[in-house]
């Protein structure tokens, strides 16, 4: 029997605007290396990744500087409006190439702190789901807020978890739900999300606590945090 394949899609084509700056997120600098070049470095060292397939913007540049811009295990693809054709245009490539059965990871350009081990956990899971993502249960209490901005109620945080990346799943069944999703209207938020619609069980796997994404400025500085602890 063939190996199983695990492709990776990385949708970098936002523009980071909650973050600001005068350039892309994923560009920014974490220890004298882009967002993006930690998450890259990091599959490309883990010896189950099969290629890279990067959304980029059609006005951007600032790839041709990456320490990875030829490595022959990555390929660029178009982006889209949205994260959601990002990745499917990275999976247009991919449905192309891939062979029954290859799997796919997607994982966000400003989640630079993941490691191979993280992954490794990821992908055991397949033996158990056809779908699984990296998730950490929710610690906080959590409130609900009226509109005025006061509490409304708590929420129980009971069974909740806050989604992380990489998300995995068959190539054959990301590209469905994401089209079918997409065809309904449906508000796509992150690749679990289209699974479960099309009533695909998605398996929790516990992440670690330093696979944040890199959302406001004090994020980079807890992101440093955490690369002078490991």
């Amino acid at each position: 029997m063939a190996a199983e394949r695990c492709w990776v899609v990385i949708p970098a084509a936002g523009v980071g605007q909650r973050f600001g700056g005068d350039f892309p997120k994923q560009y920014t600098k974490l220890r004298g290396r882009s967002l993006l070049d930690h998450c890259l470095a990091t599959f490309l060292s883990w010896p189950t990744t099969y290629k890279i397939v990067v959304a980029l913007s059609a006005s951007d540049r600032q790839f041709l500087e990456s320490d990875f811009a030829t490595h022959p295990k990555i390929v660029k693809v178009e982006g889209g409006a949205e994260r959601v054709n990002s990745v499917l245009n990275a999976l247009a490539y991919i449905d192309l190439q891939a062979d029954d059965g290859d799997w796919v990871m997607v994982h966000d350009a400003a989640r630079p702190m993941l490691q191979t081990r993280d992954i490794d956990v990821l992908w055991r899971a397949r033996s158990q789901y056809r779908a699984a993502i990296l998730a950490r249960p929710i610690s906080d209490t959590i409130k609900r807020s009226n509109r005025a901005g006061v509490i409304d109620r708590t929420v129980s945080r009971e069974g909740l978890w806050g989604a992380q990346t990489p998300q995995m799943a068959k190539v054959e069944d990301l590209c469905s739900a994401l089209r079918a999703g997409l065809q309904a209207g449906h508000n796509i938020t992150d690749e679990a999300s289209a699974l479960e619609a099309q009533g695909l069980e998605v398996g929790l796997v516990e992440g670690p606590a330093y696979n944040i994404k890199v959302t406001l400025p004090d994020d980079l500085h807890l992101a440093n945090l955490w690369l002078e602890r490991q």
